[in-house]
Order: structure tokens, then C-alpha cells, then sequence
């Protein structure tokens, strides 16, 4: 069933400030006031579409809403209606004929001219259910963009007498507005009321749009739940395929303790036989030197464990990691947060090259750089939570799809991904290349719409939970680098640029560590 909205938009000149009609799906203007060509976000223009299509379920007929909206495209000045094509001097309503190519029809009582075409490529990929549009001014040629201009044909040039010589000079809408008199070189200032009339102002006018189908809401609502149960089939192959790892990480601690009770009753059955008279039953020897045996593994071995969990920044590697970030803090004169603390990393959290960052290898992500608006959310590991605006995609690359169970991008570059596995190359490029420099010791990665967050192997799984992270010291300097080139390169993707990527080897898609 066809849906009608009645748009009426309008803005600025930024480059003169005069009023700008925008009478149609136009985003490309000549500014009748001082020529210069005008450009409106796509974006901008089916946003009010998307918007009037949100709100129409809630509208009864001739009720709509207007406003002022102010945003990085300038201020417009809209309204929209829940109103079927109309004539917008007289109101009578407008036959729409049934195939609806590029025709013109006219209003039965005044005679108006309307053009009747199917929405523009670009307005049906951002407005989903646009299909026909009917408006004052001829659509654009091609189906791509046009500047709305004045027909300089139309306006007859004008006589007027040059204030010096008295000369006749003709003015056509071609003219400067300081022009020179043939007879007398003089230059002359066309009257306003001479240039009004070669450059009529162009007024707001109603424009109609007819919608059909599901809309943008309602189809990413449906692309959400087709998401979610794919999602769900892949995270149950996932768990099942790294469950003997978890279960390997867990077991070890239990391993080494049986090894170590073993090893000391090896050692006690040796001692009792070269020291005992061979009088003695062998459960009576034991039941004898037992509890020398019970108390080291039953309070010993965990009392370690916690001690070690408490000095894990004092002891080993935890040591080396806080020293490390203590000379980093000194290097670029940051600082070294909670460092005061015996049982503690420390922290440091400041910005670099312009970037907010945090380096917490005590947290379960390491190292955290802030990103202007990912266009990405990929994720290692389960749970998950992707940002609105993003859809699931696969890249025909199985490494990378089972290394991010999460795979979400804003569906502009998903369908580029899915496209070809050369294309996901170009687009994925910076994450490509942090996995080629990082892929055997990373742990964790995340990317969602505001940073990029990493942790690395063996410093975010301990042998026992104990909590203790860390990094190793010669990683957390480049890791801190590398991640900074991540967060530029995203950035460079999300807005069109190429990004800038240091020398590196070419990457495989399938060379990524199947072990990840």
C-alpha cells in the first residue's frame, strides 16, 4: 500500500546567506543571489524522508511536523506532512498516472506543471522505501545529481539608458550586475529592480514522495534479528571450539599441584626406605609422614597463589611490566597512576598525538586508544554488545571470521566486505595489519564506535584467576605505537581517506594464526 509525504525544505546560501529552496531529492544548487553552486548532504535530505517514515503510523491525514534543524550541513528549515500529491497553489489534488517514469502532469484546475520520476539511486539507498517523487522542478538527468539554475533563456533582456552617456544598454540574465557601457566605457550597477526581474528568487514549494515497503527502521530492525540468530549459531561453533583450550588453561594449575604432591611423595617414600628398619607396614609409614605431605599441598601451595597474587607487581614479570610503564611515564612525562601501591601496575591515562588514551595492563584490556566514530565493531571474544547502525558481515575469510565472532560494520562497508575478499582487504587494511605485526601474542581485541582496546598473551590469562595482568616490557611501548597507526587507519576508513599505513609485509587473509 502507497504511502504520501508532502516535504517542504529549505536553507541558506553559505556562501551569501540568501534563502535556498530546496524543491526536491536535489543536493547540488546555484545560488540565484550570488551564482555560486551549493552543495546539501545526501544524507541530510533523506533524513527528513527517514524521519517523516518513522513518525507516519502516528499521523492522521494533513498532520505532520516542522522545525529548525542545525547541523554540520547548515540550518534548515523544514516541514512534512502525511498529505497524497497535491497542487500547491489551488490544492487540488494531483493525478498520479500508473507507471511512474519521468512524465509531467498538470493540475486540472490552474494548469501547474508537475514532474513525476523514480527516486534517485542515492535517495533509495539511504531511504529504503522511496519510490517516486512529484515536484515543481524537472528532475535531475541520469538519475545522478544536478544543479538547480536559473534558465537564462527564459527571461527577455531588458533596455535601460546608462546614467552617464544616456546610452541604451541591454541586460539579459547573463549580465554582471556592474556592467560597462558600450558608448562610454562607464561601468554601471544594474538597478534592483532590473536584476529581480532577470533573477526571479525562487520560492519554496511543496514536493511530494510516495513510499512503499518496509523503511529504514523497519528493515534494520529485521537485518538486527537476522543478526542475532546468526550470531548465535557462530557463538555456539565458537564455544565449542575453544572450550578444550579454556579447559587446558584451567587444568594446568591443578596439573602442576598434583605434580608437585607427587614429586614430594616420591621424595618422602625415598627418605623413609633408606632411614626406616623395613619393620614398619608401608600405610603405617605413611599415615605416619601424611600430614607433612597434606599441609604444604592444602595450605602452602594456595597461601603462594595469593601471595603471589598480592605481590604480582613486585615479583617476575609484573615487576618488569610496572617498571617499564614507569619509564614510559617519564619519557613523555605522563603520569604513572596508582603506581604507589605495592599490590598494583599502575596506570596511565593522557593523551597522545591528539588521541585519548589508557594503558592499564592490570585491566583486561591492556592498552585502550580512543577512535573518532568507528564504522567497525569487532570483538574476540563473547559477550559482545554492537552499537546501533551496524550490520553483521563475513568477510570469506575464515580465519578472520572465527578470530571475531563479532563482526559488525556500518552496512555501507559490510556490503563491501562481502563483496570480494580483495575489497574486505581494502577496507579491513589497518586491521589486517595490526594482525599481521601482533597475531601470535594477541589475546583480546576489541573496536567499537569509540576506541580500540588490546591485550595480549601471556599477560591476560594467568595459570590460576588470581586477576594478575600484565605486559611484557619490550611489548608495551610498540603495542602502544601500533595501536595509535589502528586507530588513524579506522579513522581514515570511516571517512572515505586511504589509510596510512606503515611498511609492511603483504598480508594473507589466510595466513592470519588459526590458533587465535
Amino acid at each position: 500500500m502507497p504511502r504520501y509525504g508532502c516535504f517542504e525544505i529549505r536553507t541558506t546560501c553559505s556562501s551569501c546567506g540568501s534563502p535556498l529552496p530546496i524543491n526536491g531529492p536535489f543536493t547540488r544548487f546555484s545560488c540565484t543571489a550570488c551564482f555560486e553552486d551549493i552543495s546539501i548532504p545526501q544524507d541530510r535530505i533523506a533524513g527528513f524522508l527517514n524521519d517523516f517514515e518513522e513518525e507516519y503510523e502516528g499521523l492522521t491525514k494533513g498532520q505532520g511536523r516542522g522545525g529548525t534543524l542545525m547541523c554540520g550541513g547548515g540550518t534548515f528549515k523544514y516541514g512534512y506532512w502525511k498529505l497524497e500529491p497535491r497542487c500547491s497553489s489551488c490544492k487540488t489534488p494531483l493525478e498520479i498516472p500508473e507507471v511512474q517514469d519521468k512524465s509531467i502532469i498538470r493540475c486540472s484546475e490552474c494548469a501547474a506543471e508537475y514532474h513525476v520520476f523514480p527516486a534517485p539511486d542515492w535517495l533509495k539507498k539511504l531511504a529504503p522505501s522511496a519510490r517516486f517523487c512529484c515536484t515543481t522542478e524537472p528532475p535531475p538527468e541520469n538519475n545522478d545529481d544536478k544543479v538547480v539554475e536559473i534558465d537564462e533563456d527564459s527571461t527577455k533582456p531588458i533596455v535601460m539608458s546608462c546614467p552617464q552617456c544616456a546610452g541604451a544598454l541591454s541586460v539579459s540574465a547573463r549580465s554582471e550586475r556592474i556592467m560597462e557601457c558600450g558608448y562610454c566605457n562607464s561601468e554601471v550597477y544594474v538597478p534592483d529592480a532590473v536584476w529581480k526581474r532577470l533573477h526571479p528568487v525562487r520560492k519554496s514549494e511543496e514536493w511530494f514522495v510516495c513510499f512503499e515497503g518496509r523503511n529504514k527502521i523497519q528493515l534494520q530492525v529485521n537485518r538486527r534479528k537476522m543478526d542475532l540468530e546468526e550470531e548465535k549459531i557462530e557463538l555456539q561453533k565458537w564455544r565449542v571450539k575453544n572450550a578444550p583450550k579454556k579447559v587446558k588453561n584451567k587444568l594446568k594449575p591443578v596439573l602442576r599441584i598434583l605434580g608437585v604432591f607427587f614429586a614430594l611423595t616420591i621424595v618422602v617414600s625415598i627418605l623413609i626406605n633408606l632411614t626406616g628398619n623395613g619393620k614398619e607396614d608401608i600405610t603405617e609409614i605413611y599415615a605416619r609422614y601424611a600430614p607433612f605431605l597434606i599441609v604444604p599441598i592444602a595450605v602452602l601451595i594456595p597461601i603462594w597463589f595469593v601471595v603471589k597474587g598480592m605481590f604480582s607487581s613486585q615479583l617476575g614479570k609484573g615487576k618488569g611490566c610496572k617498571q617499564a610503564l614507569a619509564q614510559l611515564a617519564d619519557k613523555h612525562d605522563w603520569k604513572h597512576a596508582g603506581a604507589e601501591y605495592k599490590g598494583s601496575l599502575g596506570y596511565i591515562d593522557t593523551k597522545y598525538r591528539g588521541r585519548d588514551i589508557e594503558i592499564n595492563p592490570g585491566d583486561d584490556y591492556a592498552i585502550e586508544v580512543e577512535i573518532n566514530d568507528s564504522p567497525f565493531y569487532l570483538k574476540t571474544d563473547p559477550p559482545g554488545y554492537p552499537h546501533d547502525g551496524v550490520q553483521r558481515f563475513t568477510t570469506g575469510d575464515s580465519r578472520f571470521d572465527n578470530l571475531f565472532p563479532f563482526r559488525y560494520a556500518t552496512p555501507e562497508l559490510a556490503d563491501r566486505i562481502e563483496k570480494s575478499v580483495d575489497e574486505a582487504m581494502v577496507v579491513l587494511a589497518p586491521v589486517y595489519w595490526f594482525l599481521d605485526r601482533w597475531q601470535q601474542k594477541l589475546g583480546r581485541l576489541k573496536i567499537d564506535w569509540s576506541n580500540a582496546a588490546v591485550h595480549l598473551i601471556p599477560g591476560h590469562v594467568e595459570m590460576v584467576d588470581t586477576g594478575n595482568k600484565y605486559l611484557l616490557p619490550e611489548d608495551i611501548e610498540p603495542l602502544l605505537e601500533d595501536m595509535i597507526v589502528l586507530a588513524a587507519g579506522i579513522d581514515a576508513i570511516a571517512s572515505g581517506r586511504e589509510p596510512e599505513l606503515p611498511h609492511s609485509r603483504p598480508v594473507n587473509p589466510s595466513g592470519i594464526d588459526s590458533q587465535l
